[in-house]
């Protein structure tokens, strides 16, 4: 007789397997399940495989070695066959050499410690009752006690046969764990079967994408708010720390000892007067080729009007002299100069003057100094503390919209220690200030709320909006009054309206595999459907509305 071998893949399931094997035009068929398959190992599924082959009245034999599977197949009352060629096993051979092996179990004898004692044999006839069976009767438990000893012995119970009664109590525990496995499995079935199941469905559409890009205003009065003309309301986030930068002292300065020396000053009077007076400032400066000196103190010049006081004289002018001492304005060996008796300056008003000795007890010691640039730049790191920024962000949540060209990190006072100009021992300096930063945010819902205004007449009827992209805002500016503008960009994804409500009606009730087909053709841009379920074993997607969820996501 020729048959149908059915060759079983992992992936199949249970309705596939019931489908070929009805659709055959053999009388007998061959299941051969692979290696791994978890689908023949349901007692539920074989039942169901032996039912379809009573009803299309054929003959289904499981091919496998697996003492698992064929002890199922038995069970179901499928034939089991080692490999295509050999003999299937009935059924009922199967459960013949079950029923020896358990005879065979029963007739040996297990003896344990505490069974070890006396035997007793009842060698009376055995009676027979009024149906003429035999009857087996046991002999009542004898105890016999030993004065000396005090031990007591159980005689064994014996058949009139001479037949040790098995002792059921060793297999009482196997019992009762059988008994409690048994209902677990049975609660895991019906819950895994019928509780647990849930699925999925995610519908991926295709839409069509558009940009916004807007002027809008940024208001910080609430009342001034007007979502749907592009008028937001914005709130500032703030964070404040005192920080501390380091930063290499990169100015030079000599800061040796200064030159030091004195010069005689004149003054002049006019002949035709009484008397004069001349004062030069201390302070005041007098330059001695190209070095600046200054002076150390005042010096005044008094002259009583008499032509025989003059220090010099020509024909109208009276000159009188004063010696004042003068520090050069840097440190510096090149201020070390030798005294001149000509070649002098005017110096402040009305006098005159020429080095009287040389300038001596300059020295040269070249440092590194704080310099305004260096104090500057510091300022400029201060500012853009990457930590303190980000613990300015993780102020803000997930409900609002950050405006990245808003950020500002202000900081005031800043001390640099050393000083401008001070010596940097090391070359190191470090400046510290309290910072403050900021940034402004707008709350998402007041976006969403204006894409849906500006979408609303753009927008052809029987489409609906499916998404709104990353919004930000650019070109952020102060104007007055505490008001605000930027530009808005954000992308919106625009496609045709697909009933959720009608999704979950195709597919309660169905097969995975079928329910796919029949989503992707309620509308031809519904690009793509995927179902997750629960659990491996799920094959259909529940009747339970509240077991499904639909998603609709849109095509990247």
């Amino acid at each position: 007789m020729n048959k149908d071998v059915i060759y079983i893949e992992p992936e199949d399931d249970i309705t596939d397997i019931i489908d070929r094997i009805k659709n055959s035009a053999e009388k007998v068929v061959a299941l051969v399940p692979p290696k791994k398959a978890g689908i023949m190992r349901s007692a539920v599924n074989m039942k169901l495989i032996a039912k379809t082959a009573k009803s299309k009245d054929k003959a289904v034999v499981i091919v496998a070695n697996d003492p698992s599977l064929i002890k199922l197949s038995a069970m179901s009352g499928l034939p089991v066959a080692k490999t295509l060629s050999s003999r299937p096993m009935l059924p009922s051979e199967f459960t013949k050499k079950k029923k020896a092996e358990v005879e065979e179990l029963e007739e040996s004898e297990i003896v344990s410690p505490e069974d070890e004692e006396e035997e007793i044999v009842d060698e009376r006839p055995a009676k027979k009752s009024k149906k003429e069976n035999e009857e087996i009767k046991l002999d009542e438990e004898e105890v016999e006690e030993d004065d000396d000893s005090k031990k007591k012995k159980k005689a064994k119970k014996t058949s009139k046969l001479g037949q040790k009664i098995p002792n059921f109590d060793k297999y009482r525990k196997f019992i009762i764990a059988g008994g409690v496995l048994g209902i677990v499995l049975i609660i895991a079935l019906i819950w895994g079967l019928f509780i647990a199941p849930a699925a999925e469905i995610l519908v991926n559409v295709k839409t069509t994408a558009s940009n916004i890009a807007e002027n809008v205003t940024l208001v910080t009065n609430q009342k001034d708010v007007d979502v749907t003309s592009g008028k937001f309301l914005l709130e500032q986030i703030k964070y404040e720390e005192e920080s501390s930068v380091e930063f290499e002292a990169t100015g030079t300065a000599n800061k040796g000892e200064k030159a030091t020396g004195k010069v005689t000053v004149r003054a002049g009077f006019s002949l035709d007067k009484d008397s004069g007076s001349a004062t030069l400032p201390a302070g005041s400066t007098v330059t001695i080729g190209d070095k600046k000196f200054t002076t150390a103190s005042a010096a005044t010049v008094n002259w009583d009007g008499k032509s025989a006081s003059c220090d010099s004289r020509d024909s109208s002018t009276c000159y009188k002299n004063a010696t004042v001492g003068v520090t050069a304005s840097e440190a510096g060996t090149k201020y070390n100069i030798a005294a001149a008796s000509s070649g002098g300056g005017s110096v402040g008003s009305g006098f005159s003057f020429v080095s009287s000795t040389a300038m001596t007890g300059g020295t040269d010691k070249n440092v590194k100094v704080v310099s305004e640039s260096d104090i500057n730049d510091a300022k400029s790191q201060l500012s853009s503390n990457s930590e303190a920024k980000e613990k300015l962000y993780s102020q803000i949540s997930d409900s609002v919209i950050k405006i990245e060209s808003s950020f500002k990190a202000e900081a005031s006072d800043p001390v640099s220690s050393p000083k401008v100009n001070e010596e940097a021992s090391d070359g190191k300096a470090k400046l510290t200030a309290k910072t403050t930063y900021t940034i402004y945010v707008v709350d998402k819902t007041a976006i969403e709320e204006y894409v849906k205004a500006y979408e609303k007449d753009k927008i052809a009827d029987g489409d609906k909006l499916y998404s709104i992209g990353s919004p930000f805002f650019e070109r952020f500016a102060d104007s007055t009054n505490g008001t605000y503008t930027a530009k808005f960009k954000t992308t919106v994804k625009v496609g045709p309206e697909i009933s959720e409500q009608k999704i979950l009606e195709t597919a309660m009730g169905g097969k995975v595999g079928a329910v796919k087909a029949k989503i992707k053709d309620v509308s031809s841009y519904i690009n793509d459907v995927t179902i997750n379920v629960s659990f491996p074993w799920v094959w259909s997607i529940p009747n339970d509305p509240n077991k499904v969820t639909v998603k609709l996501t849109v095509e990247e």
